[in-house]
């Protein structure tokens, strides 16, 4: 008889995707890499973080597929508060089907109007 187990995975398995924006942010279209999905997977929320909290205004930002984006109702797309390093966990997006290969960019929607903030990661959890 072999050593070998047959191993069942059950349960979800979770993809992150990641998009970054080094530096002092400014507001702007397509301002990371491109990044691809690697295989079919649903987005279920998108976190942000900022390494320089924005003052005077908060950080609003974007997720496009393929150029589009995937928050139509705007008012959902993720934000990180003035003052705040971090931004609350996004609801899911009203897109939020990805096929493998899909085109990932980001965004920048408004900034901070004393300090722009800067240095942003961009965390986009997803199920396969």
């Amino acid at each position: 008889m072999g050593l070998w187990k047959r191993l069942v995975f059950t349960g979800s398995i979770w993809t992150t995707i990641v998009l970054t924006k080094p530096g002092t942010l400014a507001i702007g279209v397509n301002v990371s890499l491109a990044v691809l999905a690697p295989c079919d997977l649903t987005i279920d929320h998108v976190r942000c973080y900022a390494k320089t909290a924005p003052t005077g205004a908060s950080i609003i930002i974007d997720i496009n597929k393929e150029g589009t984006t995937i928050f139509t109702t705007q008012s959902n797309r993720p934000t990180i508060p003035a003052a705040s390093q971090k931004g609350n966990k996004s609801v899911a997006p009203d897109v939020a089907s990805l096929a493998e290969g899909d085109t990932l960019t980001l965004d920048i929607d408004a900034v901070g109007t004393t300090i722009a903030g800067a240095d942003l990661t961009v965390e986009i959890r997803c199920l396969q």
